[in-house]
Formats: structure tokens, sequence, C-alpha cells
């Protein structure tokens, strides 16, 4: 291995671990939590098929959906996003494939955002993962008074095809 990559290599490493060690440093042990529920009707989604035909890598759902604070109740928001598909089903597996998936909850004219990201399994055969299995993303941050935002949501589909989002924030 020539010198000079091996030092970059170690340079970054160094960098990387400094990183880690100040981003676990700054959370207090003594964490509480917020935790909220909205309520989001079924999503209009699109798909753009990328390269070959059917279900590829890089294929994306995109969809969009009127948020609310209690089921049935007023329109308090709404969520936007992207589903993309980064690993394929295999012959081993062939009822499974993985689709990462990046979420934006707007609320209050777009002022307060919350952002959310993850993998999860779908079938090959569907747009949306099975009701009532919900799946797990982290909170990346928000603005407004979401501001700093970290936390996971859990998003469950429901058997009409709306979704039940739960955010628990950490402060």
């Amino acid at each position: 291995m020539n010198l000079t990559f091996q030092r970059m290599v170690t340079g970054l490493a160094a960098l990387l671990a400094i990183v880690l060690i100040a981003a676990c440093g700054a959370h207090s042990t003594n964490q509480s939590t917020e935790t909220f529920t909205v309520y989001e009707d079924a999503p209009k989604m699109s798909l753009l098929d990328l390269g070959a035909p059917g279900n590829s890598l890089g294929d994306v759902y995109h969809f969009s959906a009127p948020l609310h604070s209690e089921r049935g109740g007023p329109v308090t928001g709404e969520v936007i996003g992207s589903k993309t598909l980064v690993k394929v089903a295999t012959d081993a597996n062939p009822g499974l494939e993985r689709r990462a998936t990046l979420m934006f909850f707007t609320f209050a004219d777009r002022k307060d955002q919350i952002i959310a990201f993850g993998v999860a399994d779908y079938s090959p055969s569907a747009a949306e993962f099975d009701a009532g299995q919900p799946v797990v993303r982290a909170i990346l941050g928000g603005t407004g008074k979401y501001i700093g935002a970290r936390g996971e949501l859990s998003s469950t589909r429901n058997a009409d095809g709306s979704y039940t989002q739960a955010f628990t924030l950490v402060k």
C-alpha cells in the first residue's frame, strides 16, 4: 500500500473517531422524550422506473399525503417523500427487497418540519410494506419548533392504506 494512501486512511479514521467521541459525549444520560402521533391519509404514489423495466436498483416511488392530529380531524400538515430500491430480491429470498425511505413531515405552513430516514423490507410486488407491521426510521433533524430533533419514527400501515406515524423525540 502506498504511504500517502495509508496516511490518508489513518487520518480519516482518526477524524471519524474524534467525531464519534464528540457526538457521544454531547448527549446527556438523563434524556427525556416527547411522543406524539399523527394520522396520514393513504398516500398518492408515483413510480419512477429507472434502469431495466420492472424492479431494479434505483427505482423510486415518490409519495405525498395529508396529515391529521386526530383520525378524521382537520388537516394539520403534509408528508412528502421517496422510497428508493436499494437491494433487489435474490434467488435465495425472492419475496423480499429493501427500500430506503426519506420522509419530510411539514406542519404550520412548512415552518415546522421533521425529516426521517430509514431502510425497510418490502414485497417486490407491492408499493408499500405490509399492514400492521411497524417500521422504525431515524429522525435526522427538524426546523422551527422541531429544530435539532432526533429520535425515531414508527410508521404503521393500516388496513385501509392510511398510516399511523408515532414520533419519539429525544430532548
